[in-house]
C-alpha cells in the first residue's frame, strides 16, 4: 500500500513538472506574439510624439526673427536727401550770371528722386555682405533777371542724375523680434550724368563722368510680418568723379548757347548727400 502512495505522489510530481516548464516556455519572448489590435497602441504614440513635434517646429517658426533669414531684398525711396556738388554749383551760378559764383559752392540741395534697390546675404547673427543700386537724380533751374548777352528772362536748366553700383559689409548692432538695428558700409563705382538747357538759344547738351561711391548707412527695420520689414535708414553718400565731359570729349568750360567764351571752371561731378529714406525688406 505505501508502495502505491509512493508511486502516485512521484506521477503527480511529474505532472506538476512538466505543466511549469511549458509555462516557462509559453513565456519565452521567442514564443510571445502581441494581440492583433496592438499594433494600434504604437501608432497612437507616434502620432502623439510627431504632433507634440509639429507643434514645436510650428513655434520655433513663429518666433524666428526674420533679420535670421539667409537672404534679403529690399527696395526704398528717399523722401529726404541733401546733396552738395560744388563743382557743379559753381558751374550753374556762373552759368545763370550770378554775382559772386564762388559763393554758391558750398550750397546744399535737395534730391528730387532717390530710389534703392539691393540684395543682403547674412552670413552670422552679427555680420553679412550686401550689393546695392543707388539712383539719384537733381533738378536745377532759374530764370536769368539781368539782360546779359540777350539772355533776359531766359531759362538756365541743369538736371544731375547718378546711377551707382556698391558692394560691401553689414554689422547687426542690435536684433529682437520686432526691431533691427544695423550698419552698412561699401564701396562701388558711380557713373553721373549731366544735361543742360539754355532755352532762349535752344541750346542744349549732355556730358558724363565716371568715378566711384562709398556708402556709410544706419538701417532701422520694424518687423511687419513673418517675411516682410519696414525701414528707416540713414543715409551718407561721398562720391567722387573726374571732369564732366560732352560725347565729343569737350569739358563744360567750352562756351555754350549764348555764351561765346569760357566759363572759370571745368566742372566734375563730385559731391556728398546724406538724408533719410523709408522702404520694404523681403526675407526668403
Amino acid at each position: 500500500m505505501s508502495r502505491l502512495i509512493v508511486l502516485v505522489v512521484a506521477v503527480l510530481a511529474l505532472c506538476y513538472s512538466s505543466r511549469s516548464l511549458a509555462q516557462e516556455i509559453s513565456h519565452d519572448s521567442s514564443q510571445y506574439r502581441l494581440p492583433a489590435d496592438s499594433s494600434r497602441i504604437f501608432d497612437s504614440a507616434y502620432r502623439a510624439r510627431k504632433a507634440q513635434l509639429d507643434m514645436w517646429i510650428k513655434a520655433q517658426r513663429s518666433a524666428a526673427h526674420p533679420q535670421e533669414d539667409f537672404i534679403s531684398l529690399y527696395v526704398g525711396y528717399g523722401g529726404y536727401l541733401q546733396i552738395l556738388p560744388r563743382d557743379i554749383n559753381q558751374f550753374f551760378s556762373e552759368r545763370s550770371f550770378r554775382a559772386d559764383p564762388t559763393s554758391d559752392r558750398n550750397n546744399y540741395g535737395t534730391i528730387d528722386r532717390a530710389i534703392i534697390i539691393g540684395g543682403q546675404a547674412q552670413l552670422s547673427r552679427s555680420w553679412g555682405i550686401y550689393a546695392e543700386y543707388d539712383y539719384s537724380v537733381k533738378y536745377a533751374n532759374t530764370q536769368i533777371d539781368i539782360d546779359t548777352l540777350g539772355l533776359l528772362n531766359a531759362f538756365e536748366e541743369l538736371d544731375l542724375i547718378e546711377h551707382a553700383f556698391v558692394v560691401g559689409g553689414m554689422y547687426m548692432i542690435y536684433s529682437g523680434e520686432f526691431y533691427r538695428l544695423r550698419l552698412n558700409g561699401g564701396i562701388g563705382g558711380v557713373i553721373a550724368l549731366t544735361t543742360e538747357t539754355e532755352s532762349k538759344s535752344n541750346a542744349s547738351r549732355s556730358a558724363s563722368a565716371t568715378g566711384y561711391q562709398v556708402n556709410f548707412d544706419i538701417l532701422n527695420d520694424f518687423r511687419v510680418s513673418q517675411n516682410v520689414s519696414f525701414t528707416i535708414d540713414l543715409l551718407t553718400r561721398s562720391i567722387t568723379t573726374g571732369e564732366l565731359k560732352t560725347s565729343d570729349g569737350q569739358t563744360l568750360d567750352a562756351p555754350f548757347g549764348a555764351r561765346k567764351t569760357p566759363l572759370s571752371l571745368k566742372p566734375n561731378a563730385s559731391n556728398v548727400v546724406y538724408g533719410l529714406a523709408a522702404g520694404l525688406v523681403f526675407y526668403f
